[in-house]
């Protein structure tokens, strides 16, 4: 007697959460905006660009020296998310492609060529800042500021400007390609431009980061107030707390169901007042913790307990 066999699809076997349906993209065409092809240029600093592809969630873009077909090298081979990129080129020939990727499709190449004739239009150039990246919200005053280094460049002038007053904190001429700095608390442009050795500069390029190394003030409980009894299951939480200057300060709510805090029975990000209908007859006990976007976290309030019946 034969044995019937049945193999079940695949897909039946994986549980829902295991099924990752991905926009297939491999039709999509990338368009190359800029440079043009066969574009000549008379700096060693190129930025490259195209447009987005709507289920793209990143690109691949790649150089070769001087193409594709019988390349002396590859120049860069980088997976980024968005859709530019800065670099700097020695005098040559080139071809750059992009495509498109997700997690499960990529596009073909899009290909052009280029040309790097020389330097001698310096000025032209662009600093491409490395890190921190644009716009870090940190609690970590002292950081590392680095960019690429610009083919022909004698030296690196660096400005630190306190955004908020628009005041040059720091200036200081560098040879290397990066800077230590240590900020004090608050919002700032780093800037760095290149100058050769003939007095020629680029444009400077910026970037934001705020500094902000103070916990958040700890929280008073109100209400419920401490050892109270209710019959009504609508519990309304409230606490003050005064805000600092800074990064963005949340509030979390913790509730428990042993003075051992060991029995966690609700934990979320709430603002005053926050009124609970979920918890059922029984004794908790809370209290509120505070955080920042810097990382920064706020020393815990003191624990007040209920009773519902």
């Amino acid at each position: 007697m034969k044995k019937l066999l049945y193999i079940l699809p695949i897909f039946l076997l994986l549980s829902c959460e295991e099924i990752i349906l991905e926009d297939d993209i491999s039709d999509e065409r990338i368009n190359l905006v800029a440079p043009a092809d066969d574009a000549q240029f008379y700096s060693t600093g190129i930025t490259f660009t195209w447009d987005p592809i709507e289920n793209g969630t990143q690109y691949r873009i790649q150089i070769a020296k001087p193409d594709f077909d019988s390349p002396m090298q590859i120049v860069a081979d980088n997976i980024i998310d968005t859709t530019s990129f800065t670099t700097q080129l020695n005098i040559g020939q080139y071809q750059w492609r992009v495509q498109a990727v997700n997690s499960g499709y990529a596009t073909a190449f899009a290909t052009r060529s280029l040309t790097v004739v020389s330097n001698e239009d310096f000025e032209s150039n662009t600093v491409s800042l490395l890190i921190p990246q644009n716009n870090l919200v940190t609690n970590n005053n002292t950081q590392n500021l680095t960019w690429q280094p610009v083919i022909g460049a004698a030296t690196y002038k660096v400005q630190i400007i306190n955004s908020t007053t628009s005041t040059t904190v720091h200036e200081q001429d560098v040879n290397a390609a990066s800077l230590a700095y240590t900020f004090s608390n608050g919002n700032f442009h780093w800037k760095v431009r290149a100058s050769n050795a003939e007095g020629q500069n680029t444009m400077f390029s910026s970037r934001s980061l705020l500094v902000d190394t103070q916990a958040p003030n700890t929280p008073t409980l109100t209400s419920p107030v401490n050892l109270s009894i209710s019959s009504d299951n609508n519990v309304t939480f409230e606490w003050n707390r005064t805000s600092l200057a800074g990064s963005t300060e949340t509030d979390s709510l913790y509730i428990y169901n042993n003075s051992q805090l060991t029995d966690l029975e609700y934990k979320n990000i709430h603002t005053s007042p926050y009124t609970n209908s979920t918890l059922p007859d029984g004794t908790y006990h809370w209290f509120v913790k505070s955080f920042d976007a810097a990382g920064n976290a706020g020393a815990q309030s003191q624990v007040f307990s209920f009773t519902l019946n």
